[in-house]
C-alpha cells in the first residue's frame, strides 16, 4: 500500500510539472523560503508545492519526483539521495540517508572466492553489484 501510495503520488507531481510552462531562468526571488535543485522546471515544482501551503519536505518530495523525469540519466526514484532538513522555528536539524543498499540476501564475502579473495569485477558487473534504491523509501 505504501509503494502505491509513493508511486501514485510521483505520478501525480509529475504530471504537474509536466503542464507547467517552461521557465527559461533559473532566477527564484523568495520572500520566506527557497527551493534549489539541478534543473529549473523542478525548481518550479518545489516553488508551487510551497506558495500552496505545502511544508520543506513536500517541496523536496516535489523536486526528486521533477528531477527524475527532467534528469532521468542524473537523479531519479531509481537511485539514492540525502536530504538535509533545517526546521527554523526550533532550530531541528537532521539528514535523511537515501542512499542505495545491498540486496537482503546480500552479505560481506558475496565477492570474495572460497579463499577469501576478491573475484574481480565482481562488485562492478553483473547482478550483484545492483543496489535496492533508496529514494523510494525515503520520500515516502
Amino acid at each position: 500500500m505504501k509503494r502505491f501510495a509513493v508511486i501514485l503520488l510521483s505520478s501525480l507531481l509529475l504530471l504537474a510539472c509536466a503542464s507547467s510552462p517552461s521557465n527559461k531562468s533559473s532566477d527564484v526571488s523568495p520572500s520566506a523560503s527557497a527551493v534549489a535543485s539541478a534543473h529549473p522546471l523542478a525548481t518550479q515544482a518545489g516553488m508551487k508545492i510551497m506558495a500552496e501551503g505545502g511544508n520543506a519536505f513536500d517541496a523536496a518530495v516535489a523536486v526528486t519526483a521533477a528531477l527524475a523525469v527532467v534528469e532521468p540519466y542524473s537523479s531519479g526514484l531509481g537511485g539514492g539521495g540525502f536530504w538535509l532538513i533545517h526546521r527554523a522555528s526550533d532550530g531541528f536539524q537532521t539528514m535523511i540517508d537515501g542512499r542505495e543498499t545491498m540486496p537482503e540476501a546480500g552479505h560481506r564475502d558475496m565477492y570474495l572466492d572460497e579463499n577469501g579473495d576478491v573475484i574481480p569485477g565482481l562488485s562492478m558487473n553483473g547482478p550483484l553489484s545492483a543496489g535496492i534504491p533508496g529514494v523510494p523509501a525515503a520520500i515516502a
